[in-house]
């Protein structure tokens, strides 16, 4: 969910600035992200089919997936580009491969909107939750498909539409909405199986095929639950970081209620969340 993302649009700046300052945040919780997320990573690389000594591309890679993955399956004679706007979150992302032992993967920052690498450039692109969240993915879409090679593989994946897709930020939402009379949504998002696959097709992508995974975020409590959301959100940070600590403390206590639903017996939380991947050829 982005709160702000329709006045966001189009100052790359200010996105670049909201996303460096949860980067320690990501960080923090990627153990957990990636716990419940590795399961989407590892389905986008099998429908891309990415093999060995490949070039594959990775868009707003965050601190780093799945492009460290991919690094693992291509081995050294394959090459990972892994780009993102925030320069401190790809920090993260080179710490990280640099732990792994991972020497194939180069770091760039780059606008998502704005790649120019050669025609044909990589076996492979991937974008995990990106596509959706561009205001007019179209440009972006045709450009994808211009740096894939022949037969080249485009896999991305997209939250589906409603509450299944993100609970933890839906439930956030609405407590935002009856604490500080926040206006609701008037536009609910169009779902990615509408948009995404659609927008891919006409983009010139061939044999477009979309399907369904469930991921699983798991936390110790309530409370670290909704640290997390704070943590990781640049959206619902902004939004806390104007209120004073009494209602910083009322969010949260909402909230934790809320997610009662999703509690389990020895009072970890366990939430389901639903994504699409959408994957197509050149």
């Amino acid at each position: 969910m982005n709160i702000r993302m329709k006045d966001l649009a189009g100052n790359k700046e200010q996105q670049r600035q909201r996303w460096d300052s949860v980067a320690v945040g990501w960080k923090k919780w990627w153990p957990i992200i990636e716990k419940g997320a590795r399961n989407v990573s590892e389905r986008m690389v099998e429908l891309a089919e990415i093999g060995s000594g490949q070039r594959v591309l990775d868009i707003a890679t965050g601190i780093g997936e799945p492009a460290l993955l991919v690094a693992s399956r291509v081995g050294p004679a394959g090459l990972v580009v892994a780009t993102d706007l925030s320069s401190r979150m790809l920090a993260i992302a080179q710490e990280r491969a640099m732990a792994l032992g991972l020497t194939n993967v180069n770091f760039m920052k780059a606008d998502a909107e704005r790649l120019d690498f050669h025609e044909g450039s990589f076996d492979a692109i991937l974008w995990r939750w990106g596509p959706a969240d561009l205001p007019d993915p179209s440009n972006a879409l045709a450009a994808i498909r211009r740096m894939l090679k022949p037969k080249g593989s485009f896999v991305a994946s997209a939250w589906e539409a409603g509450l299944r897709a993100r609970p933890l930020a839906n439930l956030a939402m609405v407590v935002a909405q009856e604490l500080f009379d926040m206006p609701a949504d008037e536009e609910p998002p169009c779902p990615p199986q509408d948009g995404l696959g659609k927008q891919m097709t006409c983009a010139g992508f061939s044999d477009v095929r979309l399907e369904e995974t469930t991921l699983t975020l798991s936390f110790a409590s309530a409370d670290d639950c909704v640290s997390y959301l704070l943590d990781v959100s640049p959206d619902f940070a902004a939004l806390l970081s104007g209120k004073g600590p009494s209602q910083q403390a009322e969010y949260r206590h909402r909230l934790a209620e809320k997610l009662r639903r999703y509690m389990t017996t020895d009072g970890s939380v366990r939430i389901p969340n639903v994504t699409l991947c959408a994957a197509g050829r050149k």
